[in-house]
């Protein structure tokens, strides 16, 4: 008869377990029974293998009772707020690279420093200098998570009244940084082409043929605009060789999991899926990769496994060192893509192309600045009301 494990006691856990998420990077896991009964995972990460398993066991001593239904009020401290709003959260269909990023800020911004005030203390102009301070120390990224859990997190506090309104309403919007947006010319494309091409086909250190495989993904960065993840999860079954022209379709990226690992996700990052004309050069570059495929992936790695973004990027920074395109990033294909769209058909295209859910992710994200503006001079000239150049114009 086999017998079943017995359940921890109360307020303890089982074993610690460890493992290298990456250099200088571990997590520490064990299993926890709460005091309502139910056993949770918690997890923490350290920079080394010992500051992790401090890190948790601290964390687990230092437990806090999960709240029920009603049990929120002003004396309430948002340490626990934030665990019971996390613990709704954390069920929702956000991406498990949303979780995983924005968990990060809760845990390393947030409950640090506002963890102790009670919820009656949360005053707007104390959450307006906290944002700001964070925007200030840490990036307007970090600053825009932020807003969005602790407007969460309020928002839930409202409901159990244990606040009259929700105070994130009345601070300020974090400011976000000027940035230019980077595009490649024509003339950028031509010679980029040609440096990946040339660097696929030459050899490395020890003689052997590279096996890097940049220039195809590049060309189907240009022919579609997709984002990495998407372009390196992408499969044979998701191309149509039987129309004219071609057309893929986008419906799965890979992205890092709540443990950090990269994996096939199916499903775009913004959720939904998309079906894509192909140009001719991106359908015969396909064709030919399908004859000489021995993978279901159409860009797989090496090992003919998922090929993960960041191995790419650092490939990609190789073979550039000591061009002039040293230090671009393959991200600027995709503001390319946009850009000619824009230019040529219009904003909404772009914005369908690119699988953006609103016109303004395109607008502020990727298209640069339109410096030449359209002639409005036939309208602008009605106001010479004189009906000539004036005094002193020629």
């Amino acid at each position: 008869m086999i017998m079943s494990r017995p359940p921890l006691v109360s307020e303890t856990w089982g074993t610690v377990t460890t493992r290298m998420l990456a250099q200088d990077r571990w997590a520490a896991r064990a299993r926890y029974r709460d005091v309502d009964g139910r056993t949770r995972q918690i997890e923490r990460i350290g920079r080394t293998k010992q500051k992790a398993e401090a890190l948790l066991r601290e964390a687990m001593r230092d437990r806090i009772k999960p709240l029920g239904d009603g049990e929120l009020n002003p004396e309430t401290r948002l340490a626990d707020l934030a665990i019971v709003w996390w613990d709704e959260f954390s069920h929702t269909s956000r991406s498990n690279g949303t979780l995983r990023r924005y968990e990060t800020v809760l845990d390393k911004y947030i409950v640090p420093n506002l963890g102790g005030w009670m919820i009656r203390e949360a005053s707007v102009s104390k959450l307006d200098r906290f944002v700001k301070q964070t925007a200030r120390l840490n990036g307007y990224s970090n600053a825009s998570i932020a807003v969005v859990l602790l407007t969460g997190m309020f928002a839930m506090a409202a409901r159990h009244d244990a606040i009259e309104a929700n105070p994130m309403k009345s601070v300020a919007p974090v400011e976000e940084p000027d940035h230019q947006v980077a595009t490649f010319s024509l003339e950028d494309v031509a010679e980029l082409r040609e440096i990946l091409a040339r660097w696929d086909a030459g050899l490395d250190a020890s003689g052997r043929r590279r096996g890097t495989d940049l220039a195809d993904p590049v060309d189907f960065f240009l022919g579609t605009g997709c984002r990495p993840g998407e372009v390196f999860a992408l499969m044979w079954e998701d191309v149509n060789f039987t129309i004219q022209p071609f057309t893929v379709d986008i419906h799965r990226t890979m992205a890092k999991n709540r443990e950090g690992r990269w994996t096939v996700q199916n499903k775009t990052k913004t959720g939904g899926g998309r079906r894509l004309f192909l140009p001719t050069f991106v359908g015969k570059m396909l064709l030919r990769r399908r004859v000489e495929s021995f993978s279901e992936l159409v860009f797989p790695s090496s090992t003919l496994t998922p090929r993960i973004p960041d191995n790419f990027r650092l490939q990609w920074h190789m073979a550039l060192k000591g061009t002039r395109f040293e230090g671009r990033v393959p991200k600027e294909f995709r503001s390319t893509v946009a850009t000619a769209l824009r230019d040529a058909i219009g904003l909404e295209r772009a914005q369908h192309q690119l699988g953006h859910s609103t016109y303004a992710t395109t607008e502020q994200s990727y298209l640069p600045r339109v410096v030449q503006v359209p002639d409005s001079t036939a309208i602008l000239e009605r106001f010479n009301v004189r009906g000539d150049s004036g005094p002193g114009l020629a």
